[in-house]
């Protein structure tokens, strides 16, 4: 049965959010995210999100802009500065493990530079998962299968088994009276722990969830991060007037995320199956196990929405402020849980700089830029030809200081 492709932005909009349409973006990926809160459907979905949505609140994401990006943006800096040159694609992961690692609730016993190379190694391996559908070579989807396999493994009793169980032992104590509330940690497994009997989640979907979160969180956000600084970098080259511009707005890096996003999505085409005959927007019948190709990069290109150059990155586009960057965060039941986290909130008229939400994102890009940031002019980026979706395998930089933008 032939997948139906839908393009148009208000028809994309409408297909993710049909509820008889089923997430299936990740059914080549079951074994890592079959039962990952982004694959779940209906009732359950519902039910996990909720314990999860505990974690999702403003005042948590300003605690990690505030108090733990800043920590950790200086620390993951500090040799790449002293080199004077690293790939941004590495600084990224670097950054965001530390962030969601600690976000998803995964202890790191020695916090050591050794112990850093292991979980960038095992991330770097999940990172396959989610685009096992768009490789090209069925030989090189078995072999990725096979490397999933064995760092889902190694993640799980290094990493997930002790981060669990020390947090069960403390939910223990709470629940005897030793221990108040307010002492659990705040993380995305202390709350599954505490939410476990009502969702009935088992030992291997604990695995799934959190090495999901931990994906979501840092993978993805690698790849907005580093086609912002392209973007961004271009466009201050091409139009040095807004270089005085990005200094006195504060809310503009931000604005410039949104535009890279809208070009840039993570995943540039959703995928749903009917779970029953469904009509779209223009009228067309889906049939009952029809897939259906929500193709996200086409949506955000729309020239009635976006323009005639909505092909080009243009951080002054004027766009209703709920599509500032497109549908690269979903839409519907599945929208990016932590789209707030990693880029923030619309500045509101008015509202105070100081306690805007920018995301982890902006922020990054604004730290990079004050460390004096631009491609590397001998060492040209590479993106990644294995893949069907445009990403950067590396991306090389320099630190010049003395020459910072901010």
């Amino acid at each position: 049965m032939a997948e139906i492709e839908v393009q148009s932005f208000g028809g994309c909009v409408h297909a993710l959010r049909q509820a008889d349409l089923r997430q299936s973006l990740y059914d080549e990926a079951a074994l890592m995210m079959g039962r990952a809160v982004v694959n779940l459907h209906g009732a359950e979905h519902r039910a996990r999100r909720g314990v999860e949505a505990v974690m999702f609140r403003k005042d948590i994401f300003l605690h990690y802009e505030k108090n733990v990006l800043p920590q950790t943006l200086a620390e993951t800096l500090a040799p790449f500065l002293a080199e004077g040159r690293g790939d941004l694609v590495e600084i990224g992961y670097r950054i965001m493990m530390n962030l969601t690692i600690d976000f998803t609730g995964v202890d790191r016993p020695l916090r050591s530079a050794e112990e850093t190379g292991e979980l960038l190694r095992l991330l770097k391996e999940f990172s396959l998962a989610p685009a096992l559908g768009q490789a090209r070579d069925p030989a090189d989807v078995a072999d990725k299968k096979r490397r999933i396999a064995l760092a889902m493994e190694e993640f799980r009793t290094r990493f997930l088994d002790p981060s669990l169980a020390r947090r069960q032992a403390l939910i223990d104590r709470c629940k005897a009276g030793e221990i108040d509330r307010g002492e659990l940690p705040k993380d995305v497994l202390t709350a599954l722990l505490l939410g476990r009997d009502e969702l009935g989640m088992s030992d291997a979907e604990f695995v799934q969830e959190g090495i999901f979160f931990v994906l979501a969180g840092a993978h993805t956000t690698i790849h907005s991060l580093t086609h912002a600084v392209h973007e961004i970098w271009n466009w201050l080259t091409a139009h040095p007037e807004d270089v005085e511009r990005i200094r006195s707005d504060p809310y503009f890096i931000q604005q410039c995320v949104y535009e890279s996003l809208r070009l840039h999505p993570s995943s540039p085409v959703a995928r749903r199956r009917a779970l029953c005959p469904i009509t779209l927007k223009d009228g067309e019948i889906v049939e009952a196990g029809q897939e259906v190709a929500v193709n996200l990069r086409t949506a955000n290109h729309d020239v009635e929405l976006f323009g005639d150059d909505a092909n080009r990155f243009n951080p002054h586009r004027t766009v209703r402020s709920n599509f500032r960057y497109g549908l690269s965060m979903g839409d519907g039941v599945h929208a990016c849980l932590g789209r707030h986290l990693a880029i923030g909130v619309d500045p509101k008229p008015g509202s105070d700089p100081d306690k805007h939400q920018y995301g982890v994102v902006p922020l990054i890009v604004a730290g990079l830029l004050r460390q004096g940031l631009r491609p590397d002019p001998d060492d040209a980026p590479e993106k990644d030809e294995t893949i069907t979706r445009i990403t950067w395998a590396r991306y090389p930089i320099i630190f010049k200081p003395e020459e910072a933008l901010l």
